[in-house]
């Protein structure tokens, strides 16, 4: 029966160091680790690999990138046990603090295959966006990873990003899990089954937060039969290709003022 053992981290936010990771990859309760936006450098991210490859385990983080550009993106990253990098997401939507500071839209939602299965990234503030969620669940995304950037302000949004988490949960038949940096915030992690079931929820002090995917109890496999596509241009601004062989396809179309 497949299963995924993994370790949400709430991590102290750290630079250019890497010691959340150095504490838990050892666990042998996990075989996944998970840690929040921004958690890695790109500069730290060759010492990362090497000790997901030494301790044979999987690390899912977000990462501060300027592998590319001077100012950076935000991106998701899944490193397999060999230490290679198994596929990786440019952040797509941002606060608007980010766009102030310069930093750079992604142009692309796309699952990640791996030998555990097909998982996705809703970075942060994509998971407001249901948008994200939905494309990668047309994509047959089993996991969505949601790494988030700071603990939450205040008991309100505590309580909507756990509501949000667990709607995209149901609403795509995928687990959402996600977890913060142990900051000046309320911390959390948490994660729901794909039926809307909490496995996890946790606004404890900086830890590891445990929970077991397990693939056979809940199950992933989608039923979007009743989707209205050709309905929804307007959601987007795009024009619609009848054509049932690429029922879900489409192409941008100029709008008439």
């Amino acid at each position: 029966m497949r299963q995924i053992k993994l370790g949400m981290v709430i991590a102290k936010p750290e630079t250019r160091t890497i010691s959340e990771i150095e504490k838990y990859i050892t666990s042998e309760e996990v075989e996944m680790l998970m840690f929040p936006e921004g958690y890695l450098q790109s500069g730290n991210l060759e010492k990362v690999r090497e000790l997901a490859r030494k301790h044979k385990k999987w690390i899912v983080s977000g990462m501060d990138d300027d592998r590319v550009l001077s100012h950076g993106m935000e991106t998701g990253i899944i490193i397999d046990p060999s230490g290679d990098i198994a596929g990786e997401h440019r952040k797509t939507s941002l606060t608007k603090w980010e766009v102030e500071h310069g930093c750079q839209r992604g142009n692309s939602i796309k699952v990640i295959e791996t030998p555990l299965g097909k998982f996705g990234f809703a970075i942060c503030y994509e998971i407001h966006f249901p948008e994200v969620s939905r494309i990668l669940a047309l994509q047959d995304a089993e996991i969505i990873f949601n790494p988030i950037g700071s603990g939450m302000w205040n008991e309100a949004q505590f309580n909507v990003w756990n509501a949000i988490a667990r709607a995209r949960a149901s609403e795509n038949s995928a687990f959402v899990v996600g977890c913060s940096h142990f900051d000046d915030c309320i911390p959390v992690a948490f994660a729901y089954a794909p039926g809307g079931e909490c496995l996890a929820s946790s606004r404890e002090q900086n830890r590891m937060v445990p929970v077991v995917l397990d693939f056979g109890k809940y199950k992933t496999e989608k039923d979007f039969d009743q989707r209205r596509p050709e309905l929804y241009s307007d959601l987007v601004g795009l024009k619609y290709l009848g054509n049932q062989s690429t029922k879900d396809q489409w192409r941008i179309a100029r709008r008439k003022p």
